[in-house]
């Protein structure tokens, strides 16, 4: 390919490929490392085979570097007459022929800037109404996605302005035509990516800013921003037009060296103003704020290095591997940024899947990056693959991509959906009396055993159709897994029976989550279950975890209704009418209190006489209530008997023992002294 061409092509292969280099480090900025363009002056007489004595695959290294270190040092010799050059094609553009002239030309370039302002102006002042809006809407994430819409909406118009002018302005039969398209086309590019700028930094609306920042960091790093790309992409857009005025190759690609370098220098000043305005103390700075600033400086770094090589050698692929990359991770930054303006306030009934969703646009762009960097190395480096044959391979890779992160996304789904049921079926820990006790449903009772199922299930799908995709027989790989489950079968009966137990006592819905039951040797509130156990929580804490192989019988006390039986012992003298008519009119009462009503089936009642001790009456009494709080009503009913009997004279049973003699009249005074004297000894020795 000619080197012109090459030069040319940037203007279509790189419209937006400065944008996420900038993005990126704008605002953290890199150091300008550059190997020197006399590097290699010291072993200008080495030979390849000299220099790459080990041989094999290392030639072929040692000839890229001497092609790096021969094109360096022609480009970088054209550096004391680049100025001249770069002025005699500016003189042979404007005195090329042309249908108009070279001032008109101009004039058609202010004016398409001055007619793009005035249709953002009109724009944003139609719109001001809905922006207000959308900027303060309660789903911040909505809002952030309407503001986003508009800003969009401009740079829409713009775009079909531009279209318009040139259908009607430019013939594209001259250069001075070219070159007018050139700058407009280099504003409305600038304009367009500006929208990422913005939406990261938000300098007039810190309420959606999705960095965090203040507003003079903000205004600061988007006026350098907004310098500094549009420096690249008018760039961009004048070489192809130098190109066209024979301005000399070599010249051309120092120059374009030289605007990548101040499009760096763009992002050391971001780094120096981020630094002094937001970042704290180098013995204060977090972890995470060196880490980010790091990368970001090393991520512009290696950029500025691969638009570098790729001037001086005109090859971009590696240029553009590692831009779209950043394209990527910048778009999938501003959408999960986005969505967490909601997540993070917590005010709206969806932010429970926006998690969902962030985690899926994250795999989503790692599985795009590794893609194209897969095409970098394999195809345009490593030549592994030939370009023919990697086409088929990319779409089979796409689906694959697309098929794993259908499969991450239906098993994240199920999984958050299903642990959102189950904190609701847990009861909370302390006392059951806090708050009412809520048994799950069947279907929730169940639902780890379905997630487990489910999961692997989709685990295995998608693994098996993303490697179908690429090409792998997967037949065989279904013949093994048979063997191996038969194996593990025939080699973990217990795990067997377990299992089979378990979907048995599933199946016959003995228990679920959130109720009590009793298996004979442990007891407590079923807590969770897994594929092969249920886990039980005693009410004094301790959890029980038992296979479902080891259980035989299940006593469950929280299905339908309860009947509570209790004793009251009372005076032995006591009126049992009297009683049956105060506990009646107790279980009434009862009955009419809201909070009591709702958990009782049947009032309290006198069942009648249970037993007749030396010194009691023992009466039962009984009640039905529901499963949840039955020792709560009971408590209650004992309160209200407590009382009501008191009030009605009602006496309990006392636990003095009355000593009765018959016949031998009242001991004599000396008698009864002797027997204290007697009983003193007897009370001062317990």
């Amino acid at each position: 390919m000619r080197p012109e061409a090459a030069l040319a092509r940037m203007q279509n292969r790189t419209g937006g490929q400065m944008l996420k280099a900038w993005i990126a480090g704008a605002v953290l900025g890199c150091s300008l490392t550059l190997v020197s363009p006399h590097a290699g002056a010291l072993e200008a007489d080495l030979t390849p085979e000299q220099a790459t004595r080990v041989g094999g695959d290392f030639n072929a290294y040692g000839e890229k570097l001497t092609i790096l270190r021969d094109s360096s040092s022609k480009v970088f010799k054209t550096a004391p007459g680049a100025g001249t050059e770069l002025g005699a094609a500016w003189q042979r553009i404007a005195e090329a022929p042309s249908t108009r002239g070279f001032v008109p030309e101009l004039v058609f370039i202010v004016g398409a800037y001055v007619l793009f302002a005035l249709v953002i102006f009109g724009v944003r002042r139609a719109s001001a109404s809905v922006r207000q809006r959308w900027r303060f809407d309660p789903v911040r994430t909505r809002g952030a996605a309407g503001v986003l819409a508009l800003d969009a909406l401009d740079r829409a118009v713009v775009a079909a302005v531009g279209y318009i002018l040139f259908e009607q302005w430019c013939d594209f039969g001259t250069t001075q035509d070219y070159l007018a398209v050139a700058l407009v086309w280099a504003g409305m590019r600038w304009w367009i990516v500006m929208w990422g700028v913005n939406a990261l930094l938000r300098a007039r609306e810190p309420e959606l800013r999705l960095i965090p920042m203040s507003d003079a960091c903000a205004r600061a790093l988007t006026w350098v921003t907004g310098v500094a790309l549009f420096v690249g992409y008018a760039g961009i857009s004048v070489m192809p037009v130098l190109l066209r005025a024979q301005l000399p190759t070599a010249t051309a690609q120092f120059i374009a060296f030289v605007q990548g370098v101040v499009v760096a220098l763009g992002g050391v000043i971001g780094l120096v103003i981020y630094q002094r305005l937001e970042m704290a103390p180098k013995d204060q700075r977090t972890a995470r704020q060196r880490f980010w600033f790091a990368a970001a400086a090393i991520g512009l770094g290696l950029t500025l290095l691969a638009w570098s090589f790729g001037v001086i050698l005109l090859k971009f692929s590696i240029y553009h591997s590692l831009v779209w990359s950043l394209r990527i991770a910048g778009i999938a930054f501003i959408i999960d940024s986005v969505l967490g303006l909601t997540a993070r306030a917590g005010s709206s009934p969806v932010a429970m899947w926006i998690p969902l969703a962030q985690r899926s646009i994250r795999v989503a762009a790692i599985l795009a990056i590794a893609i194209l960097f897969a095409e970098l190395w394999l195809v345009e480096e490593f030549a592994v693959i030939e370009r023919e044959a990697w086409e088929p391979v990319r779409r089979s890779l796409i689906t694959a991509a697309l098929t794993l992160v259908s499969g991450y996304v239906a098993w994240r789904y199920l999984h958050d959906w299903t642990e959102a049921r189950l904190r609701a079926a847990v009861p909370q820990l302390g006392d059951e009396d806090d708050g009412e006790a809520r048994v799950a449903s069947r279907l929730t009772t169940v639902l780890p055993v379905l997630r487990i199922l489910l999961g692997i299930t989709i685990v295995l799908m998608a693994v098996l159709v993303a490697l179908s995709q690429l090409g792998v027989n997967i037949a065989p790989l279904l013949a093994g897994a048979g063997v191996v489950g038969l194996a593990i079968s025939f080699g973990s009966q217990a795990l067997v029976r377990d299992i089979v137990s378990g979907i048995f006592f599933m199946t016959d819905d003995a228990f679920r989550v959130g109720e009590y039951i009793d298996t004979g040797k442990l007891k407590g509130t079923v807590e969770k279950i897994t594929l092969r156990s249920v886990r039980l929580r005693h009410h004094n804490g301790q959890v029980h975890t038992i296979p479902f192989g080891q259980l035989t019988s299940i006593t469950n006390f929280s299905r339908d209704w309860q009947t509570v039986k209790f004793n009251v012992r009372l005076a032995r003298d006591t009126d049992i009418e009297v009683v049956r008519k105060t506990v009646k009119k107790i279980g009434l009462e009862m009955m009419q209190t809201p909070e009591l009503a709702k958990e009782l089936l049947q009032p309290l009642k006198l069942q009648g006489v249970a037993d007749i001790a030396d010194n009691a009456l023992i009466v039962r009494m009984k009640f039905t209530a529901r499963p949840t709080k039955p020792s709560w009503v009971q408590r209650e009913a004992l309160k209200r008997v407590y009382k009501v009997f008191g009030e009605k004279g009602i006496e309990f049973a006392s636990s003095t023992i009355t000593v009765q003699s018959a016949g031998a009249g009242a001991l004599p005074p000396e008698a009864l002294g002797g027997a204290a004297a007697s009983a003193a000894p007897r009370s001062e020795a317990a």
